[in-house]
This record gives structure tokens, C-alpha cells and sequence, in this order.
């Protein structure tokens, strides 16, 4: 927005086709927030992509599932050096390990609920995989203290 600035860009992990960045804005009265920009340096299905994306992100305004907001999209690079979404930063963390399972299952599984009692005027596309369970390098975990990561 007019009058705000860039005070802070961090490299976010765990992107499978894009770059992230949390980008801390500083705002007019003073304050920050934080955005996330994804970036898609490989172009080919970027556009694509980021629409979809950006239609499920305005899809999910509103509804109470828990989903960062569309800030701007630009799948064509018409405005920035490479396709690209802006959008809220949602606060939490990245959980490779076991602890707090218990609570975290039913966390998850009421978002599912959430997600599937949408009745979306225009049905979305239907998903596509672009990746296997094969072909998914798993990020290096903590040290596991509790044995073998559950399947969840």
C-alpha cells in the first residue's frame, strides 16, 4: 500500500515449486506485518498455478478455515521479474516431529471438516498431483526421541 515500506525479507523453507519469502512491511502509523511472497522461477505451469491458487485463497475468505488472505497475484510477471502472490502470513510453525500428536489430530481433522462443508458457488478445478510419494524428499527432521514418525 501507499506510504508502506520493506523493513525485513527472510528465505522461507519447504516451498516444493516456489520460492517464499516473509516479507515484514512497516506500515504508515508506524507498525509492521508480515506477508509472503511466492515466487515462481520456473514459469512453465506458474500461471496456472497462481490462479488457482489465488481463487482458492479468495474462495476461503470469510469462511473460518484458517487460510492466509490474497494480498495481489501477478501469474504473468506483468509487474514483477518473475510470476508472483502476495499474501497474509499466517503465524505458526513447520511440526516434522511427533510431539503433541494427540492434540494436533483434531485440529487438523476439523479443518477437514471446515474445508469440505464449503459449497463453493463455482466448483473448483479438480486437483492434480504434480508430485508422487516417491519423488518427495522429506526435509531433515529433529532428532527423534519417541521412535517412528506416525503416519497422520
Amino acid at each position: 500500500m501507499a506510504g508502506e515500506r520493506i523493513v525485513r525479507a527472510e528465505a522461507l523453507h519447504g516451498g516444493i515449486t516456489a520460492e517464499m519469502r516473509r516479507l515484514t512491511i512497516g506500515t504508515r502509523d508506524g507498525g509492521t506485518r508480515d506477508l509472503v511472497l511466492r515466487t515462481f522461477v520456473n514459469v512453465e505451469h506458474a500461471e496456472d498455478w497462481l490462479n488457482r491458487e489465488a481463487g482458492a485463497l479468495t474462495l476461503l475468505t470469510g469462511t473460518g478455515v484458517s487460510a492466509p488472505g490474497l494480498v495481489a497475484v501477478d501469474p504473468t510477471a506483468a509487474h514483477c521479474e518473475y510470476p508472483s502472490l502476495l499474501m497474509t502470513h499466517l503465524a505458526g510453525r513447520t511440526v516434522l516431529d511427533d510431539e503433541g500428536w494427540e492434540t494436533r489430530v483434531p485440529l487438523l481433522a476439523r479443518q477437514l471438516v471446515a474445508i469440505h462443508a464449503l459449497c463453493p458457488d463455482e466448483r473448483p478445478r479438480d486437483y492434480v498431483a504434480w508430485t508422487t510419494a516417491d519423488t518427495v524428499v522429506t526435509p531433515r527432521a529433529p532428532t527423534r526421541r519417541h521412535g517412528p514418525r506416525r503416519s497422520t
